[in-house]
């Protein structure tokens, strides 16, 4: 699987017939980068501009990014169990709505919202799945090589983000800032990649197998 391939189909789906209603029935709420995004219980929050990362509660590592039109709040609603801190990357705006909206919308109208909310979610899936296999790899290297390609995919698609590649590789693995700054140079050296201001530009040519 590739990022940026089953993103860029997931897009031209075309699944967003219910956002006028979101937007109608919701309240928009603007957040600066670096914030928080606390889910009140009764409410289901969907980003509407911007980046917003996954992380394990009271833990930096990175465990994800939302999609466009991702229910932050559904996983809690339905599994309390569970404990995630949503973090702005990016300025972000948020439709925050109500579970009794969340449910006319998706549940008590067009079936067409309920096929949309579904295949949202089985995005979500296909989109955890893809990260566990890209940071499972046999080495360090097999695991920053396709995270190059991702952070290079998400910064056109993402013009307000504004992370280092190196900071994109640690704060979503274990690997070390040694580490991940010694490859990263290497790669520079050997004119796979082009890096100004800590910022990947470009790979210049297929990345080596092996390191």
């Amino acid at each position: 699987m590739n990022f940026a391939e089953l993103h860029s189909y997931y897009m031209s789906l075309g699944i967003d017939s219910h956002v006028a209603d979101l937007k109608e029935k919701g309240e928009l709420i603007g957040y600066p980068k670096d914030h928080r995004l606390v889910v009140e219980k009764g409410f289901i929050y969907f980003i509407v501009d911007g980046s917003v990362a996954i992380a394990g509660k009271d833990n930096e590592l990175i465990a994800g990014n939302t999609i466009e039109y991702m229910p932050i709040g559904l996983m809690e609603r339905y599994c309390p169990l569970v404990a995630f801190d949503y973090i702005a990357m990016t300025p972000i705006s948020v439709i925050k709505i109500s579970w009794e909206n969340f449910d006319a919308i998706f549940f008590n109208s067009d079936p067409q919202r309920l096929t949309e909310l579904t295949t949202i979610l089985v995005y979500m899936t296909i989109f955890s799945l893809d990260l566990h296999y890209e940071r499972k790899q046999l080495t360090s290297y097999q695991t920053i090589k396709p995270m190059l390609s991702r952070y290079l995919y998400r910064s056109q698609t993402h013009k307000n983000e504004r992370e280092g590649i190196a900071a994109f590789i640690m704060r979503r693995t274990n690997l070390s800032r040694t580490h991940v700054f010694r490859v990263l140079a290497d790669l520079k050296e050997g004119g796979y990649i082009t890096v100004e201001k800590g910022k990947l530009v470009s790979i210049n040519k297929s990345l080596p197998e092996e390191y």
